[in-house]
C-alpha cells in the first residue's frame, strides 16, 4: 500500500452514507409537502405563509413574555 493513501474503514463510510441517505430522505419528504401544498393553494406562495406564521409566533411570544413580567394588575382589577 502507499505511503500517502489512509486507511478508509468500511463503518465509517457506512456511517456517511447513511447521513446522506438520511438527509435525501428528508429532502424528498420536503418536496412532496412542498408539491401538495402547491396543488392545494396554487396561488398562495408557500414562503409567504411560512413567514407570517413564523411572525406570529415571535409576536405572540414577545407579548406573553411581556404580560408575564408585569404581575401588577391594570386598573380596578
Amino acid at each position: 500500500m502507499p505511503k500517502n493513501k489512509k486507511d478508509c474503514p468500511y463503518e465509517q463510510m457506512e456511517g456517511k452514507l447513511d447521513t446522506i441517505d438520511k438527509k435525501l430522505m428528508e429532502v424528498n419528504a420536503d418536496l412532496e409537502d412542498l408539491t401538495k401544498r402547491l396543488i392545494e393553494e396554487p396561488e398562495v406562495c408557500p414562503d409567504v405563509v411560512d413567514s407570517e406564521k413564523a411572525l406570529q409566533d415571535a409576536l405572540d411570544r414577545y407579548f406573553i413574555s411581556d404580560m408575564l413580567k408585569n404581575k401588577k394588575p391594570i386598573g380596578d382589577a
